[in-house]
């Protein structure tokens, strides 16, 4: 797959902003408390759609020992991600916080499907610190250790600067 968001983590992402969206519409504590959970999670998933989620994007093409002119910006996320991933981390610490409160109003509100809600985007963030952040940070190191890659055209590069298929200079 090329550089960019595997579709079922794009579609799971944006199922979750839809349940919020509709949490967000609900009067009183329950909706005040999404909101609250909304203004921590909008930032945070964009810079995982930015930084993390494209480099899962090559992990098939890395695990079968294929190469990618993707390569190279894949591994250019993965070095803005790990400059990031403690403060992704600690987002995380917020976002549940947030997702706490929210459980709360909804079970004293009686509103089943917001804490159900709440429920599901604790263990999506469980889900990525124990599973897709490190795939995202192991992937980086498989970049680095990887045989250099044309740019241009993904073909395995010699000693020279120029690629040995389509002659363009990598430097």
């Amino acid at each position: 797959m090329p550089l960019g968001i595997p579709e079922a983590m794009k579609e799971e992402h944006e199922e979750l902003h839809r349940e919020l969206a509709k949490a967000t519409k609900i009067r009183g504590k329950v909706g005040e408390a999404a909101k609250k959970v909304a203004r921590v999670l909008h930032p945070h998933f964009e810079r995982e759609n930015e930084l993390a989620l494209p480099v899962i994007g090559v992990a098939r093409e890395l695990a079968e020992g294929k190469t990618s002119q993707d390569f190279p910006r894949a591994l250019e996320l993965h070095e803005k991600f790990k400059s990031e991933y403690e403060k992704m981390l600690q987002e995380h610490v917020e976002i549940v916080k947030a997702l706490e409160a929210l459980d709360k109003a909804a079970k004293a509100s009686k509103k089943r499907e917001a804490a159900e809600f709440a429920r599901k985007l604790k263990l999506h963030a469980k889900t990525e610190e124990d599973l897709t952040y490190p795939a995202v940070l192991m992937a980086g190191k498989l970049l680095k250790t990887a045989k250099a890659y044309c740019k241009f055209c993904g073909a395995q590069m010699s000693d020279s600067p120029f690629c040995p298929k389509c002659s363009k200079s990598n430097i």
